[in-house]
């Protein structure tokens, strides 16, 4: 019977694998038609989104966290792209290569977070990308607010770091453990878990204790709704004092 159950589950995972080829494929296309200016850019960029999301979404079932990690990142991309420049259509071939790679199992799991700082990322489309310097200090964005993230994301990416936003707590402790992120930024409203849930979960297991954590919040530090924050966590305030209050805590986790 385990057997009969491990075979399904190859094959299962032999199926997905062979439709990430295929889509894969598709949008190699895609680009191609895109560089010769015969391909829709909006309706493009849709698939792109559309195609990304499907593969992340089925891929966090599967054994394959590289191809849903990198299908995510591809997906905030190309999310809100004003214009496709060469280097972008080149970044965009860039995932889809890093992607084959994965399927092949040519990528070592131990490589994870190497590879995802490898891939390209992009400048808000309010920036000139000759203006703005990429770092290497990568960031996580926990947040359900997509507003929140929007806003936040910008001030990071004028420091030049890389972000990644998700949604669930329960995916932001997978991401960090397998990308390990220089920096990991949680709102103090999420759905299943507070920000303060996950906030004790890294600073608590051996896993992430070491990955340094922020909070986002409309509470400033002795609020009552903060007394169970690890007191390592700083707290960053949404609203006037954002700016600040984010120059504080980069300067108090010595991220430059």
């Amino acid at each position: 019977m385990a057997s009969a159950i491990e075979d399904m589950d190859r094959q299962v995972e032999a199926e997905f694998i062979e439709e990430v080829r295929d889509i894969l494929s598709g949008l190699e296309v895609l680009i191609g038609n895109l560089r010769s200016n015969s391909a829709p850019v909006k309706e493009s960029l849709s698939r792109l989104q559309r195609d990304m999301l499907n593969i992340a979404v089925r891929g966090s079932t599967m054994d394959q966290p590289l191809v849903t990690i990198v299908a995510h990142r591809f997906g905030e991309y190309v999310a809100d792209l004003a214009e496709l420049s060469p280097q972008r259509l080149d970044d965009m071939q860039a995932f889809l290569d890093q992607m084959r790679q994965a399927l092949d199992g040519a990528v070592p799991v131990s490589t994870t977070a190497a590879v995802v700082r490898a891939l390209p990322t992009r400048v808000h489309n309010n920036f000139n990308p000759a203006d703005v310097k990429i770092t290497n200090i990568e960031v996580l964005l926990v947040t359900s607010d997509r507003a929140t993230s929007r806003i936040v994301e910008r001030e990071f990416q004028a420091c030049g770091y890389r972000v990644s936003t998700v949604r669930s707590p329960f995916q932001a402790l997978e991401m960090a453990v397998r990308t390990r992120p220089d920096l990991v930024v949680i709102s103090g409203v999420l759905d299943d878990l507070t920000g303060i849930d996950l906030a004790t979960a890294f600073a608590t297991m051996p896993s992430t204790r070491d990955i340094k954590v922020a909070m986002l919040t409309s509470y400033s530090w002795g609020h009552p709704s903060l007394n169970e924050l690890p007191a390592r966590v700083p707290v960053i305030r949404k609203g006037t004092g954002f700016g600040d209050d984010l120059a504080e805590a980069l300067a108090r986790l010595q991220i430059t």
